[in-house]
Order: structure tokens, then C-alpha cells, then sequence
């Protein structure tokens, strides 16, 4: 089993211990989980074999040995291969990984799950989170079955899909005006009073951030080695930053010899990380400009947390990869193709993933003999409102 040598910030490389922290003591930086020693593969492989979903990489997670994880079931969600996009694209291989088939319907649980069962560890009394949609749905259910109360503060033009959703798990819904930057600050300062576990999907939560590593396991496993390319719609960017590290681990236990180069996707009208690439810029600026966009669960403008949209920069620059921005009537005509010809009703956020191939094609990124996997982050039925 790994064990947390320490929570060693990004930026200035400063450790620390195992504990309920969110940002580096020195510098103020974000937090990534580091381990003792590399994980054996062949060990890990016979471990996870008494376990199921994203538990079955427990090996791989900062979760004691022995804790009881709080789980749904969530993880397992198919890769799927689209023919028909291969054929208007002129693309060999195009995969989508539909993580619309975890038990809340969003890629969110793998991250609550680990999160909810480090705040057991840590014998917390409640949690809270910030979202613009998924995350608070995910931690509504998961804090219910975690037996904790939960606090969610959302911008007041979510989906009324995702805050019924909440509102059905028992969670306590805090509307703000703003965005979903506004709500972060809100959540955070929740959290200080309190000492409520924050268990929002940006990088705040290091465990939280761990839970998404399994979804390159999965991929690594379903598609029988690496793909060239994985495509992820991004608000902050934690799930492609830890998808990137669940590779370089899957490498480093000599399962693969080869890493992927991950493509950032946000919609056009919020695209604080794809413009500082477009741009060649080494850091991202929080974005000003007005939002207008049908993509709610990727609309951060990374106000008052630039950094950790320099963090997913940096990983896609560390990739090879790239940063796309796409438009709304592109994402949505590919929300309905991807429903008509592939029967999957994704929400327009992940709708970016599908759309953002024809952009790397025009752009020169991805070739026509290489292999790429689209995320379906999360379902249509979330977000009804969107639809045309």
C-alpha cells in the first residue's frame, strides 16, 4: 500500500503532513498528495481485487488501509468507440469515456467518494463545497451516505435539474449572486468557521483531487494501453491535471511506457486557460470579459484563484497538448449528434469534448492516424434547460 509522505505544494515544493489543510502555509499555494514510494503494480492489481469501482485502485489512493470508503459504486463507466464521428472527422480512433453513468451522473463522484471517506478519517461534522452544478449533487448524495450534513453555495443561475437534485440528498442550498468564484470565496469562509470538511472540485482539496486519478486507470485498462490523446472539458482543470498524474503513475509502476497529451476544453466564452495557450503565456490571468454561455458546469472565471488555472496550464504544456476553446453552437450541435447517432444525452460542458475535435483537427494538433478519448463529464438531464 502507498503511504502520504506529505501534501507537497506545487509552487514552492514545501510539504506537509497528512492532515485538514487546503493550500501551502508558506506561499499559499495549491497541494498535491505525495507518496512514500511508487506503487507496485502486480501488489496493487491483487489488492484491488477485493474491491469494486474506483476502489479497486485503493492502492493508489491517500485512504487508510482499513477505512470503509464511502461509495455509491461509482466509477467503472464505459469507453465507447464513435464510428460515426470517425468517419466526419476522417479520425481512426475516437473513444468517449461516459462518466454520465456514475451514480449521480457526473465524473464529480470519483472525487466525492474520496473525499467523503478522508472526512470520515478525519472525524469531521459536516461538509461544504462551492459548485455551479455536479459538484453539489455529488456531495449532497455522498454526504447522506456518509451520515454528514452538507452546505452547498451555488451562483443563482444553476440548473434548477442540479438544485432539486441537491435539494432531494438532504443538503442545506445557499444561492449566491455572481459566479461560481463568488461562491468559492463563500464556501471557504464557510469552511474556517466551521471546520466543515471543503470538499470543493477545484484544487482545494488534495484527497478530493486524488479520486479523479482513476479515471486514467480505467482508460489504461479499457483501452488496453494509452491513448494519444484525451480530450476534457475544464472549469479550474483538477480532473485533467490528476487524470495526467494517474498515467504517470500507471508508467512509473511499469504498466505503460507511454503518457498521453491531454487537450483543456472550455467554452469560448470563459476560457481563462485556453487563452494563456493560445497566447503562450506561462500563467492565467482570471478572465474579465463578460460570460455568456451555455456551459454552466465549465463557466469559471478563476477570479480570485488564477493559480490553479496556471497548474492544469502547465500540465498541458508538460503533455504536449493543448488548450481549445469552442463555441456554444458548436457544443450544442455536438450535444445532439452525440444523442441522435451515438445515444448518449450529454449536458453542454461535456458536449466541449466532442466539439473541441474539430478544432484540434483544423488546428493541426491531432492527426488522423492517432487515438483520442473524449470525457463525457456529466448527463443532459442536468441541465434541461439548455436544450434547442
Amino acid at each position: 500500500m502507498a503511504e502520504i509522505k506529505s501534501l507537497t505544494c506545487v509552487d514552492c515544493g514545501h510539504g506537509h503532513q497528512a492532515e485538514l489543510i487546503y493550500k501551502c502555509e508558506r506561499c499559499e499555494g495549491s497541494l498535491d498528495v505525495e507518496y512514500h514510494s511508487e506503487v507496485n503494480g502486480e501488489e496493487a492489481e491483487a489488492a484491488g481485487k477485493k474491491e469494486s469501482g474506483i476502489w479497486k485502485y485503493r492502492s493508489f489512493l491517500p485512504i487508510a488501509p482499513n477505512s470503509e470508503p464511502v461509495t455509491l459504486g461509482e466509477g467503472n463507466t464505459p469507453l465507447l468507440r464513435m464510428p460515426s464521428l470517425e468517419m466526419e472527422l476522417e479520425q481512426s480512433e475516437v473513444y468517449f469515456k461516459n462518466e454520465s453513468a456514475n451514480p449521480t451522473l457526473a465524473f464529480k463522484d470519483r472525487a466525492l467518494s474520496v473525499a467523503l471517506t478522508a472526512a470520515k478519517q478525519f472525524n469531521v461534522e459536516g461538509v461544504v463545497t462551492a459548485s455551479t452544478g455536479n459538484t453539489g449533487v455529488s456531495a449532497a448524495a455522498y454526504a447522506a451516505r456518509a451520515k454528514l450534513p452538507c452546505k452547498i453555495y451555488v451562483p443563482k443561475k444553476t440548473p434548477n435539474e442540479k438544485l432539486r437534485l441537491m435539494k432531494i440528498f438532504g443538503a442545506e442550498i445557499r444561492l449566491v449572486e455572481g459566479n461560481f468564484s463568488d461562491a468559492y470565496l463563500m464556501a471557504a469562509q464557510q469552511a474556517e468557521t466551521t471546520g466543515w470538511f471543503n470538499v470543493t472540485s477545484t484544487f482545494l482539496n488534495p484527497y478530493a483531487v486524488e479520486g479523479n486519478k482513476t479515471i486514467a486507470y480505467e482508460i489504461h485498462e479499457q483501452f488496453g494501453d494509452v491513448p494519444d490523446w484525451i480530450v476534457i472539458p475544464i472549469g479550474a482543470g483538477p480532473l485533467l491535471v490528476a487524470c495526467f498524474k494517474g498515467f504517470k503513475e500507471l508508467q512509473l509502476a511499469g504498466k505503460t511506457s507511454k503518457l498521453p497529451r491531454m487537450a483543456g476544453v472550455q467554452a469560448a466564452s470563459c476560457a481563462p486557460i485556453a487563452a494563456a495557450f493560445e497566447n503562450g503565456l506561462e500563467e492565467v490571468a482570471a478572465w474579465k470579459q463578460p460570460i455568456a454561455t451555455v456551459a454552466s458546469g465549465i463557466a469559471d472565471p478563476l477570479t480570485t484563484y488564477p493559480k490553479d488555472g496556471t497548474r492544469t496550464l502547465k500540465t498541458i504544456y508538460a503533455s504536449d497538448g493543448c488548450g481549445i476553446a469552442v463555441e456554444d453552437d458548436r457544443m450544442l450541435h455536438y450535444q445532439k449528434k452525440l444523442a441522435k447517432e451515438e445515444g448518449i444525452f450529454a449536458e453542454p460542458s461535456s458536449a466541449t469534448a466532442i466539439a473541441a475535435l474539430e478544432v484540434m483537427k483544423r488546428k493541426g494538433y491531432l492527426r488522423k492516424n492517432e487515438s483520442v478519448v473524449s470525457v463525457i463529464t456529466g448527463h443532459g438531464l442536468k441541465d434541461l434547460m439548455s436544450i434547442q
